[in-house]
């Protein structure tokens, strides 16, 4: 695999931070900009689902909800990786990347974790 992708004709460098058979979640960060003007996404997370060909691109904010999350629930005696990967589907499909606003909108393991 390569250390780099493109994007919006930005070069990215990749750091994979989480991989199973089903996801992949890396850190973009911009190397070579093909234009002088200031980029919108100059560094985030994509989060790839292979099973469904799903992929979404996240920075700012939910960026760093999403690197929150993902490290408290790693960190958790209990936690295993279907939690893990429970959340991330969750994430893909609600767009809400911090756990907590998870456990407002249902009920699953991941809510288990947090009490």
């Amino acid at each position: 695999m390569r250390d780099f992708t493109y994007l919006d004709a930005g070069r990215f460098s990749i750091v994979n931070i989480y991989r199973t058979k089903r996801f992949d979640v890396d850190r973009l960060d911009l190397n070579w900009p093909s234009s002088p003007e200031h980029r919108d996404f100059v560094r985030g997370f994509r989060m790839v689902d292979h099973e469904d060909g799903n992929r979404i691109f996240i920075h700012g904010t939910d960026a760093d909800d999403l690197i929150f999350s993902m490290a408290y629930l790693m960190h958790q005696d209990d936690s295993k990786e279907a939690d893990l990967e429970e959340y991330i589907l969750q994430c893909m499909a609600s767009k809400q990347f911090l756990v907590t606003e998870q456990k407002k909108t249902s009920s699953s393991p991941v809510e288990e974790i947090l009490h």
